[in-house]
């Protein structure tokens, strides 16, 4: 056993390497002092040396690494709208099509559309409640107070079971939906050795990742939006009548302050896009390189390799580390500007009609049921302020798994 000097412990080298490293090496015995160790990195498709160590112990050469990865951003990170809405279109719908899974969860679907309705007239209801309330203390009315306290009680009894079994069968439904999509992409990762021809050709990063972790963000993340968005609709219909019987101007501020508002989001929000992309890769690299430590561990222990693979693995996690430091300031921007658009919606409405109820044209109990309005269509209508980095993140991980669609249906 000895024939050649060098080991290639990856499958990911090709013929012609094997080929031209065993002409090489194949006259010379098995040597520890000179032969290499040769592992694979994924991004650059090429072999760093390893050194062996040397009989004494030490080593004349320095491990060479090569852990850097480009700065700039990968071409999918700066995808347009409609490319990013294509690929979400070609990831999420074959579970909606397919005949062992559409039945089961348009009717879990139609469940939850079903609870969404009802959670917003159950809104609606407690606005109205919220109204009278405070009226009755203003009025100094007990009576009134102790009735509308039982009644919101009762309410609020009823109400739980309706948001607790929505919020649930849509979790369930997710869960059908990441089980479906884990399984299909495990079959065609493995069908037509697809899994060997990514790994040969350094087709796509981390497919492990993409499979795992994406297909989980990318299911949850999906029936998140679409519920938020189809909330945000029934209660932009339902309080706007509440809001525009109260005060017209009021209907005017809000959409001018949500409109601003949404405009400088997504101008501070853009750079989040392509670094939430970058930040997934690398933290997948850096995970990859462990998992490679953990597989090649005799080989790495036998030829001396520690030195080289934890040049590597430090040059890979500094790479996630800078570019977190740089999402962590594009988010820091994001938050300034949030959270001084959450506060001033406490006091913006109510700044606005109190003058009405100074004047005796409005009860006390209008200012808060116009409060609790404009929250909820501002909350409509803001969505973009408010989902900005969840949506930059949703974003990568869209692109993540439209390029793996891709690849394994080429």
């Amino acid at each position: 056993g000895g024939r050649s000097g060098v080991c290639a412990l990856a499958p990911t080298a090709t013929s012609s390497t094997r080929r031209s490293t065993a002409a090489t090496a194949a006259p010379a015995p098995l040597r520890r002092d000179s032969a290499t160790l040769l592992l694979p990195l994924r991004h650059n498709r090429r072999f760093i040396s390893v050194p062996r160590a040397s009989p004494g112990g030490n080593d004349s050469n320095t491990p060479t690494t090569d852990a850097e990865t480009p700065k700039t951003s990968p071409p999918a990170a700066e995808a347009d709208l409609g490319e990013v809405l294509a690929r979400f279109v070609e990831v999420a719908k074959p579970f909606w099509v397919d005949a062992s899974s559409a039945q089961n969860a348009r009717w879990l679907l139609a469940g939850v559309v079903a609870a969404t309705f009802a959670t917003t007239a159950i809104s609606v209801q407690f606005n109205f409640l919220g109204r009278d309330f405070y009226n009755s203390i203003a009025a100094k009315q007990p009576e009134e107070f102790d009735r509308l306290l039982k009644l919101y009680c009762a309410t609020v009894a009823g109400a739980i079971p309706v948001f607790v079994l929505r919020d649930y069968y849509q979790e369930v439904l997710t869960l059908k939906w990441r089980g479906w999509m884990t399984e299909r992409y495990v079959g065609k990762y493995l069908d037509k050795r697809n899994f060997y021809h990514i790994q040969t050709g350094s087709v796509i990063d981390n497919p492990d990742q993409r499979i795992v972790d994406d297909v989980s963000s990318f299911a949850a993340t999906s029936l998140g939006l679409a519920f938020t968005l189809l909330n945000a609709g029934i209660d932009l219909v339902s309080f706007s009548g509440i809001l525009f019987g109260i005060y017209k101007p009021l209907v005017v501020v809000l959409f001018v302050y949500a409109a601003g508002g949404t405009l400088v989001s997504a101008r501070l929000g853009k750079p989040l896009v392509a670094l939430n992309f970058t930040q997934e890769a690398r933290e997948a690299d850096f995970r990859y390189g462990l998992v490679r430590v953990r597989e090649n561990a005799e080989s790495i222990a036998f030829y001396g390799g520690e030195p080289a693979e934890q040049a590597n693995l430090v040059g890979r996690l500094r790479l996630a580390l800078d570019n977190l430091g740089n999402l962590l300031v594009a988010q820091r921007n994001v938050d300034f500007f949030t959270s001084c658009y959450r506060f001033l919606i406490q006091f913006l409405p109510a700044a606005v009609v109190a003058p009405l109820y100074f004047k005796g044209e409005i009860e006390f109990g209008v200012i808060n049921q116009s409060s609790s309005a404009f929250s909820h269509i501002l909350g409509d209508v803001s969505l973009v302020v408010y989902q900005i980095e969840r949506l930059a993140s949703f974003s990568a991980v869209i692109d993540r798994l439209g390029q793996m669609t891709e690849v394994l249906d080429s």
